[in-house]
């Protein structure tokens, strides 16, 4: 059984911009398939109208099928346009450098390159394989009807002679093959593990592969020692989408303000500018998002999401209260200014920090996952001691809107995480002698309150999810505790 929450499909303003990008992108493939005819010779030149119609029915239909795919089964890249948009661009640009440096050999043209930029940039690692076989597929194409208009006397840098017209098709399509093997095999093996001497090793593999099997389609040539003389240049090849992709990923990344699994690991770095800032004005609160992180990173693993993205977001969720770090009681050293302020000042002051929070953020260029997660870790949650406080100081009614956060539920598992670590990190630090028992009845009130004030409503977290993590955060406490939780049963667990 699921907490009740509002699946929202993507609007028609971030359909527009999907389709804009297509568009694009689409137009500028066109326009270097068209370079490519030209610079192919006369023959080609010729026909020239012939190829712009083909070139553009050829584009519409892999760019437009590939967008239909994505509004069916992919709305999660719509909705973040960002990501839909640097797909498409690095699919373009591999695109390009397919068809240019074809000219040289088809041999050159690198398997599985677009999978590689791909599976980087990606959440969902199995977009990289469609884009790939997208790419394969239209590049392939391209160059199949350029070697039809000339008759197969298709110019090639390494390669001609007498027989160069079936060389050139025969390599054409061993290089698509491996391309599309390739692009299947990167995703699984980039997929958890994106550390440079991991992808030295893929790259490794995928070298290897590329070189078995084209000897292996070898055996089917005429000539045998003369297409194995080329096995040199699909060597090179495999090697060019792990070193190209240590150039193309981090600037895709700024650009397109994505969060990646690098971009992760740099930012949960202690010397990032806004880290250090909070460590030196703010070191209780510093010290919280530590903690916070560990539960956060543990609870995360635990329900199978991205343990990067909840160690990042915890790190970051209470940067506001660098605006007055000295209103919140883990940066106190006894005297607390909120007892000589009103209590809806309080409030004001204590909410601020929330929006704040995705303010410094933004001005740091955090990505916007990670900022929202500054605004959504209270959600629209009440401040009961300020509340309490009011009732006894005013004879009237007292509105809890006035008292509560003015947040926005999480949207998000991880936000959701962030929200109960948060919370729970709080409350166990403020209690006298915490053991196992009352720390379980606490987190069960915590997320009991949260559930019937509606905060999970927007994300898709389950009620089991919700145990799992309530039963990680008393493991991560068990050595403390020293004690086996006991059960309404009696039985110790």
């Amino acid at each position: 059984m699921k907490v009740k929450y509002r699946l929202r499909k993507y609007s028609r303003k971030q359909l527009l911009f999907a389709v804009l990008d297509t568009v694009i992108c689409g137009a500028v493939a066109v326009f270097a398939a068209m370079v490519k005819f030209y610079l192919t010779g006369d023959a080609i030149i010729a026909n020239f109208a012939l190829c712009v119609i083909y070139a553009l029915i050829l584009t519409s239909a892999f760019y437009g099928g590939l967008l239909m795919f994505i509004m069916l089964s992919r709305s999660f890249i719509i909705k973040n346009n960002r990501y839909y948009r640097s797909f498409i661009v690095a699919m373009t640009f591999v695109f390009i450098f397919h068809l240019f440096i074809s000219l040289i050999s088809p041999l050159l043209m690198a398997p599985g390159l677009t999978a590689t930029l791909i599976v980087q940039l990606s959440r969902k690692k199995q977009d990289s394989f469609v884009f790939n076989l997208i790419e394969t597929c239209m590049a392939m194409s391209v160059l199949l009807y350029e070697s039809i208009m000339t008759d197969g006397e298709v110019f090639m840098l390494i390669g001609g002679g007498e027989n160069s017209a079936n060389l050139h098709l025969w390599l054409l399509i061993v290089i698509s093959v491996i391309g599309v093997s390739v692009g299947a095999f990167i995703p699984v093996a980039l997929r958890d593990n994106t550390g440079r001497l991991h992808s030295v090793v893929v790259g490794l593999l995928v070298t290897a592969a590329s070189v078995v099997l084209y000897v292996l389609m070898s055996l089917a040539y005429p000539d045998i020692p003369l297409v194995l003389s080329y096995f040199w240049l699909v060597i090179i090849s495999g090697f060019v989408p792990i070193i190209l992709s240590q150039f193309c990923v981090p600037v895709l990344e700024k650009v397109f303000g994505l969060v990646t699994d690098n971009r992760l690991i740099e930012l949960t770095d202690t010397r990032q500018p806004l880290l250090m800032r909070l460590a030196a004005e703010a070191p209780g609160t510093y010290n919280h998002s530590l903690a916070v992180a560990n539960f956060a990173e543990m609870c995360a693993n635990a329900i199978g999401e991205d343990p990067y993205f909840a160690r990042a977001a915890a790190y970051y969720h209470d940067v506001g209260k660098l605006s007055n770090p000295f209103y919140f009681s883990e940066n106190q050293a006894g005297y607390n200014p909120h007892d000589d302020i009103l209590p809806e000042v309080s409030a004001e002051i204590i909410r601020k920090h929330t929006t704040e929070g995705y303010k410094l953020c933004r001005e740091y260029g955090l990505p916007e996952e990670i900022a929202a997660v500054t605004v959504q870790h209270h959600g629209t949650l009440p401040m009961v001691v300020f509340y309490e406080r009011a009732k006894r100081l005013t004879d009237g009614e007292v509105d809890i809107d006035d008292y509560s956060y003015h947040g926005t539920c999480p949207t998000s598992r991880i936000a959701a995480i962030i929200m109960i670590c948060d919370s729970s990190e709080a409350a166990i630090r403020a209690m006298d002698r915490p053991d196992g028992e009352r720390v379980d009845r606490l987190l069960r009130g915590i997320i009991s309150d949260r559930i019937s004030r509606g905060q999970f409503d927007n994300c898709s977290i389950s009620l089991k999810e919700l145990d799992i993590i309530r039963r990680t955060i008393i493991s991560a406490y068990g050595g403390l505790f020293h004690t086996r939780i006991k059960y309404p049963g009696g039985e110790k667990q």
